[in-house]
C-alpha cells in the first residue's frame, strides 16, 4: 500500500511540474518582440514578396532557434543532474531516475535539432531578402 501511495504521489508532482514547464515555456515564447505569433507565421511565408518580409521571417525563426536552445540547455541540465544523483534525493524514485535522464536527453536533442531547422529556414530567408 505505502509503494501504491508513493507512486501516486510522484505522478501527481510529475504532473504539476510539467503542467508548470508547460506554462512556463508559453510565457518563453512571448518575451523575444522578434517571435511571430502562430497565426502570423504561415500568413507571412505565403505572401511574403518584400525583403522585409524575409527579414522578419529570418528574426523570426533565429529567436525561435535561440529559445530552442535555451530550452534545450536547461534539460540538458536536467539530465546532468539526474546523472550525478540517481537515486539519490531525486524526485525521481527508483529506475524513473534513469527514465528522468534519458526523456532530458531525448527532450533536448530534438530541441537542438529544432532550433537547426530554425536556423535553416532563417538562411534561406536571408538569402530570398538578399535575391530581393
Amino acid at each position: 500500500m505505502t509503494t501504491s501511495m508513493s507512486s501516486r504521489i510522484v505522478i501527481a508532482l510529475s504532473s504539476i511540474a510539467l503542467a508548470g514547464s508547460v506554462a512556463t515555456s508559453a510565457d518563453q515564447g512571448r518575451t523575444s518582440p522578434d517571435l511571430l505569433t502562430p497565426a502570423q507565421v504561415p500568413t507571412l511565408v505565403a505572401n511574403a514578396t518584400t525583403q522585409a518580409d524575409h527579414i522578419t521571417l529570418q528574426t523570426h525563426f533565429l529567436a525561435v532557434a535561440a529559445q530552442s536552445d535555451s530550452v534545450a540547455a536547461k534539460h540538458e541540465a536536467m539530465a546532468q543532474t539526474e546523472r550525478k544523483n540517481a537515486n539519490r534525493g531525486s524526485h525521481f524514485p527508483g529506475n524513473a531516475s534513469l527514465r528522468a535522464q534519458q526523456h532530458c536527453e531525448r527532450l533536448s536533442a530534438s530541441l537542438r535539432d529544432g532550433a537547426n531547422q530554425a536556423r535553416e529556414r532563417a538562411s534561406e530567408h536571408a538569402r530570398l531578402a538578399s535575391a530581393n
